[in-house]
């Protein structure tokens, strides 16, 4: 990890506060100990963090990286022809090695946010402000903290657990090696059930931020994919429960509507704006359709591959709300009809630019914790206390409920729930990871490149020739 990148995320930081003006002396230059005096220095810490874990328009975590780094790798989606990244198509189809620059990009938009987490989780505790503020500040950084980690170590296994500012450019302490499996996921759940204590919902301004409830929820995610059935259940009816209102919106559409972002079923999401100092959600721009009058075709192009549509039957609300096979052209009015293209984030508002889109990505939302809460129980004791929770989802996708499975038929039932009800919500992989189904999976949509060594991601190069305490994963050496 180059950590010598500090200097550079202090220095945005600094930019990043509006209200303080810089004169062209060195004295006008912020250093940590200038920057970390107020409340609104506090406020603008956490926003960073934010802005580079989620909610960024370019090229960043969860605004395409993510996508290109999981969710094409799986059976779901293939690279298209429009496909000129050779990293990209390599990633696709199994083929990447150590260098490739989107497995690299994933790596270090990874560790910058959790640099500027260190650094306001460290600091902020120091600032004379408003004590809850202060503290909800402090658990907002380690609700982020924590769910980044928990993508960590789920894509690279073990990883530097790097928990505090680095304030010297000594080769000790630049220079680290990686931590066990067990020791990330227990500073994971540490981080997450100290912001449990976050309020249970932000509105207004803040609305979009972390929340008790986010924190619940990704710690039952987190126990589930531990294989911790009985905490995992617990913890998602905790959220069930709760003093949160969450709840599943009438129509599915709404999960994706910019005008319904924030709402009910949205327990934490990545927040874009129509292109606003370049907010905007780029992932509708990989469906876009080629060839139609009035709307930019975008440069790259992930189809899906042929048995992902072919997955939800005719009457499965949810099908044309994932998908489109047809749109009429701003520019002259007349229908045209193509293969089924991924639709979720697709906001008509913005049809003639597809990279403006305003819809939000949810990275937890309440039918997940519905079916984090089913399959839980169904492992721990049977299906028998399950079938109201997936009955929930599969009733507003106009689904007939289950019932009469046992225990294995409940859990393929559960699997292939999460794969409709989640498609393209950056799911999927890691679901393939956790169950241990990804060779197979793959193996049978054509990707036979997929072996035991791409349960994890690689080391990127760049980094273990930046750090020499940091080793390659077994299988990629």
């Amino acid at each position: 990890m180059k950590v010598l990148n500090y200097t550079y995320i202090l220095l945005l930081l600094a930019a990043f506060v509006s209200c303080k003006k810089l004169e062209e002396k060195p004295a006008s230059l912020f250093t940590t100990d200038q920057f970390y005096k107020t409340k609104e220095d506090a406020i603008a810490a956490v926003n960073s963090i934010y802005n580079g874990a989620l909610n960024n328009g370019g090229l960043t975590m969860y605004n395409r990286l993510i996508h290109l780094g999981v969710e094409i790798m799986s059976d779901d989606a293939i690279a298209g022809q429009r496909v000129t990244n050779a990293d990209v198509r390599s990633i696709a189809v199994l083929n990447h090695s150590t260098t490739n620059d989107r497995i690299d990009e994933l790596w270090k938009e990874h560790y910058t946010a959790i640099n500027r987490a260190n650094i306001a989780i460290d600091r902020i505790p120091l600032i004379d402000m408003d004590p809850t503020l202060r503290d909800r500040l402090v658990n907002e950084a380690k609700f982020l903290r924590g769910l980044l980690y928990f993508n960590l170590v789920r894509l690279w296994g073990e990883v530097p657990l790097v928990l505090h500012e680095v304030t010297s450019l000594d080769n000790s302490s630049i220079h680290v090696a990686k931590s066990p499996v067990e020791a990330v996921y227990t500073q994971v759940i540490n981080d997450l059930t100290d912001a449990e204590k976050l309020p249970p919902v932000m509105g207004g301004a803040d609305a979009g931020r972390a929340t008790g409830g986010a924190a619940k929820s990704i710690l039952a995610k987190v126990y589930l994919t531990r294989k911790e059935w009985e905490k995992a259940a617990a913890k998602s009816l905790e959220v069930i429960n709760g003093p949160y209102g969450y709840d599943l919106f009438e129509d599915y559409a709404d999960v994706f509507r910019a005008e319904t972002k924030n709402g009910k079923e949205h327990i934490f999401s990545a927040q874009f704006k129509s292109f606003v100092n370049g907010q905007g959600n780029r992932l509708a721009s990989s469906a876009t359709p080629v060839g139609i009058p009035g709307i930019a075709a975008a440069g790259t192009d992930e189809p899906l591959l042929p048995s992902t549509y072919a997955l939800y039957t005719a009457n499965d609300k949810r099908r044309d709300v994932t998908f489109f096979t047809q749109i009429v052209s701003p520019t002259n009015g007349k229908l045209y009809k193509f293969d089924p293209k991924f639709f979720k984030y697709f906001d008509p508002s913005t049809i003639t630019n597809p990279t403006e889109s305003p819809r939000n990505v949810p990275v937890i939302r309440f039918a997940e914790v519905l079916l984090i809460y089913a399959e839980a129980v169904n492992e721990a004791t049977g299906p028998g206390g399950a079938y109201e929770a997936i009955n929930r989802v599969r009733k507003r996708a106009g689904l007939d409920p289950l019932s009469g499975l046992d225990q294995s038929s409940f859990r393929e039932a559960v699997y292939l729930e999460r794969r409709l009800e989640l498609m393209f919500e950056f799911q999927r992989w890691f679901d393939l990871i956790r169950t241990k189904r990804m060779i197979s999976a793959l193996h049978a949509v054509g990707k036979t490149n997929a072996s035991e060594k791409h349960y994890l991601h690689p080391i990127p190069q760049r980094e273990i020739d930046l750090n020499p305490k940091l080793e390659q994963n077994d299988l990629w050496k």
